[in-house]
């Protein structure tokens, strides 16, 4: 601004020369005075700059300049008169202090709001106006020294408009041209986040509240007299969760129609590409990932996350709104609550693109059916997905145990077998209770059906994850418990007590083998059929059935008795001849080393040694005092010696005797 002012005093010099010589001096000498102040103040202040910013203090570009400057001027001043210098510097004086009040001055941090004072009012803008007529300017001061004629304009100075961190800026136009009927939200204009309120008006921006928003963490230059900010917390999704979106603006939905189309807005950030887009009032297909904070415009999109959905009341909870996470074990059955009308009894077939339905709007575009689908979440999948769109199930994939058998309460409630109670046979007037116990496993490709056929693939209401045992019970119990039931119905009115118990092991095997087929049209594996004990309802049936398997028990015990007896009696018999061999072998290696009449001698003296000798007699029998004595023992010690068979080691085949002596032939003869 302080050049051009020169530039014009220059040109005012030339054109002064039409008139006289000095007066074209004057003027010049005049310019140059101004132009002298000017630059001056200039070099002062980049040589101030220098020394603060680099140290250095060496003269700034514009010396030479004003230099140059201050001779022509000091040259001008000279060819002057006294009189005319002086009515310079008066005028000089004069236009430096109306210069003052020209300029006004907007502080750093802060904005000029300029309202003109005098003049007509725009019809169209009349309070803030674009162009330069009364009332409050669009266009803004920033920070800086700016030229304005006094007296005709006033220039406030205010705080610049600051979002928090965290915060977004809800933007309301207080000027600006009217809305058409029904439509609650100003069109988005472009004007560098409402900045430049002087394109915001040229450009047909509309009163009410902005479809965009300011967003957090900074500082913006907007002209508070045109543009109200309220400050609105961020929308957060937590990790784990998502986050539904409702449209409150756009374009009304056809009947029927449950979701509007899908328009790339990055995440509903971005409203005016959304309306322009086509976007619809409504529930949209679009979700918001968790983990992250969006800046919506709360005015234009209703957002349901974990935080506020308690508040909010009805069939939605925070359960809907966290991920879906299919067990390892399972798979997880996706039932499309919007979609095509299905063209005939069957699961919906796979439709390419969706991404495991994380993509709705692809799934329908493709012609997705509604309800049941083919393609399942295989186990182990963490996804996120739109409860308002579809519904997971989850089915076991892993080995089931089915019992019939007495359940508990909490059973009744939980297991997968709850409704299969003891199997009751009445045979020839007798209850028996049997108990069965079925091992199957549903693969994932089979699941859909079993879902769809037992009731599972309502497509009404809010989706989500859902952990419902209802429809594998309602196949448990309308297909194996029907043919088990049916299949004990049978044999008891065929069969008496007696050959119901004869044939159950076949009635097992049948039994296996009717599930297995039954099972193998649902497309479902069998992996065992077992029977367990049975027990009459009639105690004397049950002692009577008991009983031959007692005295059978019994039986099988006592012979097992008598075969360990006779082991025993055969190990007792060799192990007595085991002993005789033994000392056969022993007296006849002694003979041997002996000789038969040393052995003979030997033994005899030993047995005498170990006669017993009685301390003491009485009474007059001597009869048993003669039996103690060593000759009575000596005599049954020889005929046993006699008796003595030498074996295999003694070559003689006669009877070894002992030598007889003369008190033997005395004996013999008397």
């Amino acid at each position: 601004m302080d050049l051009g002012i020169y530039l014009v005093g220059c040109v005012a010099a030339l054109c002064s020369l039409a008139v006289s010589r000095e007066l074209a001096l004057y003027v010049h000498a005049s310019v140059n005075v101004f132009g002298t102040a000017v630059v001056t103040r200039h070099v002062v202040r980049k040589a101030e700059t220098l020394k603060r910013e680099n140290g250095q203090s060496n003269p700034p570009t514009g010396c030479l300049f004003l230099f140059l400057l201050l001779y022509v001027t000091g040259w001008e001043i000279a060819h002057m008169s006294p009189v005319v210098i002086v009515v310079v510097l008066l005028v000089l004086v004069v236009a430096g202090v109306a210069g003052r009040l020209c300029f006004r001055y907007v502080p750093p941090g802060h904005v000029g709001i300029v309202r003109r004072l005098h003049g007509r009012a725009h019809p169209e803008f009349p309070h803030v106006t674009p162009y330069a007529t009364h009332g409050v300017q669009a266009r803004t001061l920033l920070p800086g020294r700016h030229w304005r004629v006094p007296f005709l304009h006033q220039v406030e100075c205010v705080p610049r408009t600051t979002v928090a961190e965290g915060k977004i800026g809800l933007v309301t136009a207080k000027e600006g041209r009217g809305r058409p009927s029904g439509r609650t939200l100003a069109r988005a204009v472009s004007c560098n986040s409402f900045q430049n309120g002087e394109e915001f008006l040229l450009n047909g921006g509309e009163a009410g509240t902005q479809v965009g928003v300011l967003a957090g963490g900074q500082s913006y230059y907007i002209n508070t007299e045109l543009f109200e900010v309220q400050e609105v917390d961020r929308v957060h999704v937590p990790t784990g969760t998502i986050g539904l979106v409702d449209a409150k603006a756009g374009k009304v939905p056809p009947p029927g129609s449950v979701f509007g189309p899908y328009v790339e807005c990055d995440d509903f950030q971005d409203g005016g590409r959304f309306l322009e887009g086509g976007g619809q009032q409504g529930k949209q297909l679009a979700i918001l990932p968790g983990g992250a904070y969006y800046d919506i415009n709360p005015a234009l999109f209703d957002v349901i996350t974990v935080h506020n959905v308690a508040a909010r009341g009805g069939e939605l909870t925070d359960w809907h709104l966290r991920e879906i996470s299919v067990p390892a074990d399972q798979t997880g059955v996706v039932i499309a609550l919007d979609g095509a009308e299905p063209k005939d009894d069957r699961p919906g077939p796979s439709v390419p693109g969706h991404q495991g339905y994380r993509l709705p709007w692809v799934f329908l575009a493709n012609g997705g059916w509604r309800g049941v689908q083919e393609e399942t979440l295989s186990g182990g999948t963490v996804c996120a997905l739109n409860p308002y769109f579809v519904r997971v199930m989850l089915v076991p994939t892993h080995l089931l145990t089915l019992e019939w058998d007495e359940k508990t309460p909490s059973e009744a409630l939980t297991n997968y077998d709850a409704h299969l109670g003891r199997i009751t046979a009445t045979v020839q007037g007798y209850r028996l209770f049997v108990d069965v116990k079925q091992l199957l496993q549903i693969p994932a490709a089979s699941a859909p059906e079993l879902v769809r056929r037992n009731g599972g693939g309502q497509f009404s209401g809010i989706g989500g994850l859902q952990y419902d045992r209802l429809p594998v019970q309602r196949f448990v119990q309308r297909v194996l418990g029907a043919i088990v039931a049916s299949y004990f119905s049978q044999i008891a009115n065929a069969l008496t007590v007696r050959e119901f118990l004869r044939n159950y092991r076949d009635t097992r095997l049948d039994l296996a083998t009717l599930v297995e087929n039954e099972l193998r049209e649902w497309g479902v594996e069998s992996k065992g059929t077992h029977l367990g004990e049975f027990r009459a309802e009639d105690e004397a049936l049950n002692e009577m059935l008991q009983k031959p398997a007692y005295e059978e028990m019994r039986s099988e015990l006592l012979t097992l008795q008598q075969d360990n007896a006779e082991r025993e009696d055969a190990i007792d018999t060799v192990r007595v001849r085991a002993e005789k061999r033994r000392k056969a072998l022993d007296l006849q290696a002694e003979i041997e080393t002996l000789g038969l009449d040393n052995v003979m001698v030997l033994r005899m003296l030993k047995e005498i040694t170990q006669a017993p000798v009685p301390q003491f007699i009485s009474g007059g029998d001597l009869s048993a005092f003669l039996e103690t004595q060593p000759i009575a023992r000596l005599e049954g010690l020889l005929e046993r010696m006699r008796g003595l068979d030498p074996g295999a080691g003694n070559e003689s085949t006669e009877q070894p005797s002992l030598p007889e002596t003369d008190a033997d032939e005395d004996g013999m003869k008397k």
